[in-house]
């Protein structure tokens, strides 16, 4: 193999590595702020009034909640009628293999739907900040992430976390996003 492949390969694997890492800080960022959607729709961690947002801000936060409020309206109800049919056929001893694997991919494809709806209404609220309010809300929302490990893992000592994580939120919150409007 050539020096000029090894070179393309380690660029594509480092390339790969830093989507993998966002990813993670997604995953973890929904467990902390989208999961909670699922319960029946309960305010996320994110209190906005503690941010001193401007009026023009408060407004446009409240805009975009009002559009979550709306999209969640619409997929949890299709996500709710997949489990119950999911679980009809799961406690049916002759039921099509085929059929339950399909409102199962179908059930996970609204969950996505929902997952990233409710990212990108985040990025956007996210959009409306400045820089001190973007890190007074990255610090809610490592202490919802530590308190939600607590609640899970309530005999583990220490709810810090691990600094490799801790950097790579750093990363992605220092990353501009794309104007997602």
């Amino acid at each position: 193999m050539s020096t000029k492949m090894v070179k393309r390969v380690g660029g594509a694997n480092r390339s790969m590595y830093k989507v993998t890492k966002r990813v993670v800080l997604v995953i973890g960022m929904q467990s902390a702020l989208v999961m909670p959607a699922f319960a029946d729709n309960q305010a996320c961690c994110v209190d906005w009034s503690k941010l001193n947002l401007s009026a023009q801000q408060n407004q446009q936060v409240q805009q975009l909640e009002s559009q979550w409020q709306q999209d969640y309206g619409q997929i949890k109800p299709a996500i709710a009628e997949e489990q119950r049919k999911l679980q009809r056929l799961l406690e049916s001893h002759n039921a099509d293999p085929v059929e339950l694997m399909a409102v199962q991919q179908s059930l996970q494809r609204k969950k996505d739907q929902l997952n990233q709806a409710a990212t990108a209404n985040y990025l956007r609220k996210r959009q409306v900040l400045n820089e001190n309010q973007q890190h007074q809300l990255e610090q809610m929302i490592r202490q919802r992430i530590a308190e939600k490990q607590k609640e899970m893992h309530p005999n583990v000592q220490s709810n810090e976390m691990p600094n490799r994580l801790q950097d790579l939120m750093q990363r992605v919150l220092n990353r501009k996003e794309p104007d997602v409007r």
